[in-house]
């Protein structure tokens, strides 16, 4: 049958003014998408209850709805109106109640997709990455889900975990500790599980912030995984561990078998600036944490038990009652923390480790009844002898007390709690700058691998 011309006219019309319309199929029919050989789903974070977002390469955009693909322009951008996705691109505005696709239809180097907006580690940032994307409804802004192959989605760990100008053989230590925790979370998830871009998970910065000894790092270990029993571990990673990391029950509760405390003293080495840290906590807020009456009053804190490393496993409270006239001693474990870890933002501040001394900014010396001198830390609860020859219970938070030539104003309780200590993050598995010490004295990946993980196999997954 002859077509007519007038079909071809429009046809041609249409080519010319529309230069940017990205069908790769030709027709509404999505083209299949790329099936990635170990997929990995990473949950980003954009900063507005809006963002758009540019593909270049091989992409189509897919209304899950319909299953029909939608024409886009150079970018779309995405936000919730009424409980649904809406995606609009130049002049087009589109709803779904499923939200939609952006598929990599065919694999290419050269493809990715930038993305405004996007809470990085370093601020908010306008971010690139490689892979097919998930845009579903979520409450004030679309949940925004990048999938892609686990040795892509590396690519963007490594560098965002360590820096890329330590040694080759810590980078490479790094992509397969990365890789293997990776694959235990996919492996563990139900469903549409996914890893989150933040320490949370691990630190995934996208293509934006792939760098070439990272990206050599990445293929030089391909498809390697840490495993125990040939089934890859959850391999636990953190900054520093302050000489010695720690057993994972004395961390998070549950006793993990390749995960033992060992010995760390490559981690000490000059540029480590994670030792000998401190923080102050303020007596009110930590007051409020342990939720405290109106007649209790916090008079101490101490540290009563610690792990293979020294690191902090149980602490005291101690605590006086204004009604009752007592003292008594809260264990902050289980029932204000669940697990050790917890105490690093028990006390309203951010503490680096549980590996700490704490210490409290009041001191007296007192002479009992008896005629003896104590010294403490805290005044309140004590029974003091006044000029008359009564006595009464010291409950002010300070006191006035007459020296030889005058009265001066005396702190009855601590003001803040300072806690000191050594070491970054929760001190189990690979210390980081431990492997780029080890690293750095002659030691191989492999060879890293083993002395953070106990009793691990370093080999080829397919």
């Amino acid at each position: 049958m002859k077509k007519s011309p007038f079909y071809l006219v429009v046809f041609a019309f249409l080519l010319f003014f529309s230069p940017n319309i990205f069908h790769a199929s030709g027709d509404s029919v999505p083209t299949p998408a790329i099936n990635y050989l170990t997929e990995v789903k990473v949950k980003l974070l954009p900063d507005s209850t809006k963002f758009s977002v540019t593909p270049r390469g091989n992409y189509e955009i897919v209304n899950v709805d319909t299953q029909s693909l939608v024409p886009f322009s150079a970018s779309a951008s995405f936000e919730m109106v009424s409980g649904k996705v809406q995606m609009i691109s130049g002049s087009e505005k589109i709803a779904s109640a499923k939200g939609f696709l952006i598929n990599e239809v065919k694999s290419d180097e050269s493809n990715e997709v930038k993305v405004s907006k996007i809470q990085t580690a370093n601020g908010v940032a306008d971010t690139a990455y490689r892979g097919s994307f998930e845009i579903k409804p979520g409450q004030k802004v679309p949940l925004l889900i990048n999938r892609l192959d686990i040795e892509n989605y590396l690519k963007g760990v490594v560098p965002s975990e360590m820096p890329t100008s330590w040694h080759m053989e810590a980078l490479k230590a790094q992509a397969v500790s990365a890789r293997s925790y990776a694959y235990t979370q996919i492996k563990n998830s139900a469903g549409n599980g996914y890893l989150e871009m933040t320490v949370s998970s691990q630190v995934y910065g996208g293509k934006s912030k792939e760098s070439d000894r990272g990206n050599q790092a990445v293929n030089e270990t391909k498809g390697i995984y840490a495993t125990y029993n040939n089934v890859p571990i959850n391999a636990f990673f953190h900054s520093t561990s302050g000489g010695h990391t720690e057993d994972s029950e004395n961390v998070w509760g549950s006793a993990v078998p390749y995960i033992r405390a060992v010995d760390d003293s490559y981690d000490k080495m000059p540029g480590n600036t994670h030792y000998g840290w401190e923080t102050i906590g303020k007596t009110s807020v930590i007051s409020q944490k342990l939720k405290l009456s109106g007649t209790q009053v916090l008079t101490g804190l101490k540290v009563t038990e610690r792990g293979s490393s020294n690191a902090v496993t149980q602490m005291t409270a101690t605590v006086y009652d204004k009604a009752t006239k007592q003292k008594t001693n809260i264990a902050l474990k289980p029932s204000l923390v669940a697990t050790p870890d917890r105490l690093r933002s028990f006390f309203g501040i951010t503490l680096k480790s549980i590996k700490f001394n704490v210490y409290n900014n009041a001191s007296s010396l007192i002479k009992l009844a008896d005629g003896t001198e104590k010294k403490t830390t805290h005044l309140v609860g004590y029974k003091i002898q006044k000029a008359d020859g009564s006595t009464e219970y010291i409950e002010d938070s300070s006191l006035n007390v007459r020296t030889k030539s005058s009265t001066t104003l005396v702190n009855t309780v601590p003001t803040e709690y300072t806690f000191k200590g050594d070491g970054w993050g929760h001190l189990l598995g690979l210390s980081q700058w431990g492997a780029r010490g080890m690293a750095e004295a002659g030691y191989g990946y492999e060879e890293i691998l083993k002395h953070y993980y106990t009793g691990i196999e370093v080999k080829t997954i397919n």
